[in-house]
């Protein structure tokens, strides 16, 4: 594992998950000479092993594999929303049908199974709900121990999700920022491997999402890719893996990456519009998508890297967009995603109106978590059913068809 910003080099099983002298995010580096010669277009097409460990061969060595089959998502190209949004060339990666319904389980599984891989007893994390529960139930799969620290405003069905699998969740009056700190501190005194947004070992499993979409266009890459994004991790993941198959000649270009934030919760967005070198903490945030509500992303000096990199950017869409969004994604494609999970549709149309992206541009927007996970903030949006008391009154409403 290297810190890219001082170089320092960590053996990938050292409990260690950011640069211990500048406190940077971690990565897995590869020898990739040595994978080009296993790794080809020819040996993945004949390997029929649909899930992340497709690409084991760009995945950290290890003896014990803890799998639930995900990853090999399904990628959309829904006619009746391309035609709603006036684009030709629209794909939805539909993340919300991986095991416990959102992205988190791809970094679960290599996290986990790098924690049997070096004797762990213990795993744990501080999320607000989709990784609590991703991470439980790998564990639970696994026979490891969890422990999951979480905010006080946890959604519950989020917090029902993680519990039936047994973990030790620890409801902590801190907010995410500090609950992530806290567990990276306590983690070599009790002996927990941590697995949390941007960690190592979470980062290469999210990043096999890339790869899929590259076979899934039969080896083309995207114009532009808008990602939800909170603490970075995700973001950071789909770069890294685009990045790869192009060190490997897989593909032959790199996509523009977008982050797209709640406007209630954007450190990112706010930095970088403004030319920051690094992000500040947002101030008060206040928005119905928990899955995103990072103000303090641990990963948002890497993200603002990247988006120079990628000659990406960086836009905000308001609660209201996002509930918009999420109708608008199940009425079109029947797809339910909780609102950060629909943040990804809510840029597009933004960018779309401001000019930002064209009709013929090959678009990924990524949707990260299940509309199950969060179902109050769906219901203010719906119709409530008709109500029928006879046969009669039944054929009456018929007749609104």
């Amino acid at each position: 594992m290297r810190c890219f910003l001082c170089g320092r080099v960590y053996n990938i099983n050292e409990w260690v998950y950011r640069c211990e002298v500048c406190d940077y995010p971690l990565e897995v580096q590869y020898d990739y000479k040595q994978i080009s010669s296993l790794l080809n277009k020819s040996e993945l097409i004949k390997n029929h092993q649909y899930n992340i460990w497709r690409y084991r061969e760009l995945l950290p060595p290890m003896n014990k594999i803890v799998s639930m089959d995900e990853g090999w998502t399904p990628f959309i190209k829904n006619e009746r929303l391309n035609e709603k949004l006036r684009m030709n060339n629209l794909f939805i990666k539909d993340e919300t049908r991986n095991p416990t319904y959102s992205f988190k389980d791809r970094g679960s599984s290599v996290g986990i199974s790098k924690a049997l891989d070096i004797g762990a007893k213990f795993v744990a994390c501080a999320s607000t709900g989709n990784m609590a529960t991703s991470l439980a139930a790998y564990a639970a799969k696994a026979g490891i121990g969890c422990v999951i620290l979480i905010p006080p405003n946890t959604p519950l069905e989020k917090l029902i999700h993680t519990s039936i699998y047994s973990p030790f969740v620890i409801s902590v009056n801190l907010p995410y920022p500090q609950l992530y700190k806290l567990v990276i501190n306590l983690s070599v005194n009790y002996g927990l491997y941590v697995v949390q947004s941007d960690s190592p070992m979470r980062i290469e499993g999210q990043k096999t999402a890339s790869f899929e979409i590259c076979e899934q266009l039969n080896w083309n890459v995207p114009d532009k890719i808008l990602i939800p994004t909170s603490s970075g991790g995700n973001i950071s993941a789909y770069w890294k893996g685009f990045k790869e198959f192009y060190e490997l000649g897989l593909i032959n270009k790199l996509p523009q990456l977008i982050a797209i934030q709640a406007e209630g919760c954007s450190p990112i967005v706010e930095s970088f519009k403004k030319g920051d070198n690094k992000v500040q903490p947002f101030d008060k945030p206040q928005t119905i998508a928990h899955s995103i509500s990072n103000p303090d992303p641990p990963s948002g000096l890497r993200v603002l890297k990247i988006l120079n990199e990628s000659k990406g950017f960086a836009e905000s869409v308001s609660d209201d967009e996002m509930l918009k969004a999420q109708i608008l994604l199940a009425k079109y494609t029947g797809i339910f995603a909780e609102p950060a999970g629909a943040a990804s549709i809510a840029g597009l149309i933004k960018l779309i109106e401001d000019g930002r992206i064209e009709k013929d541009e090959t678009v990924v927007c990524v949707v990260t978590g299940s509309g199950l996970k969060d179902v109050k903030s769906a219901l203010s949006r719906i119709n409530k059913p008709y109500e029928a008391n006879s046969v009669n009154e039944l054929k009456q409403i018929l007749t609104k068809l």
